[in-house]
This record gives structure tokens, C-alpha cells and sequence, in this order.
């Protein structure tokens, strides 16, 4: 998966404030020793298995379904004294990967989850 190219995600849209989550329709192993983590659509009959190493399997660890994008990506910026317009941007450009890929989906945003508090 090239992450330097493609669209770039608007960082003030409804995607940085959405909160994701892997499809549940998925094959995922972890290799302990690497850290890499190898997901599989089980529904896409074309799909190849993606590894995600380093960084990608950092943030992959992320998308609990339950924290914004724009959450994780603070979290990120703080644990690796990295500035979060950076990151955020790698982070905005990666999801959309995935979601194309439809190995993610966005389950809300954290608007609609304060609205309903």
C-alpha cells in the first residue's frame, strides 16, 4: 500500500472526527517478534493479504472503535514528540487507504457520541 499517493483527506472534515474501526470480516495475525500485523478481507474475494509494519501496525492498534481519529492522532503526536498536523495527515492519508481497501469502517463521529450525552 503506497501512502504517498493519492488523495489527500480534507483534515477539518468529517473524517477526522469520525471514529473507525476494523470490519469484522477480517483474518488478522500478529508476529510477536516483528510487531507486523497482516490483515485479510474474508468478503473481498480480490483483496490481498496487507502486512503493516512499523508505524502502519502502530497505528492499525489504534482504531478501537471507540476513539475519533483526531483523538488517536493526539495520542500519537504526545507518545513520539511528533507535531499532530503532521501526523495527522499521515494518519487521514492511511484510513483512507483502508476504507477503500474496506478493511476499516467508520462506525460515528465523536460529535454524534457527545450529542447523545
Amino acid at each position: 500500500m503506497d501512502q504517498g499517493t493519492g488523495a489527500r483527506p480534507h483534515v477539518g472534515g468529517e473524517l477526522f472526527d469520525a471514529i473507525v474501526a476494523p470490519v469484522g470480516s477480517l483474518a488478522l495475525v500478529r508476529d510477536d517478534e516483528s510487531g507486523d500485523v497482516t490483515v485479510l478481507s474474508l468478503t473481498d474475494v480480490d483483496c490481498k493479504p496487507l502486512v503493516l509494519s512499523g508505524t502502519a501496525a502502530v497505528i492499525w492498534d489504534e482504531f478501537d472503535g471507540e476513539h475519533s481519529l483526531r483523538d488517536i492522532v493526539r495520542v500519537l503526536a504526545s507518545d513520539y514528540g511528533l507535531d499532530e498536523a503532521v501526523i495527522g495527515e499521515q494518519v487521514l492519508s492511511f484510513v483512507t487507504q483502508l476504507l477503500e481497501a474496506q478493511l476499516l469502517h467508520v462506525r460515528g463521529s465523536a460529535r454524534d457520541t457527545a450529542t447523545a450525552l
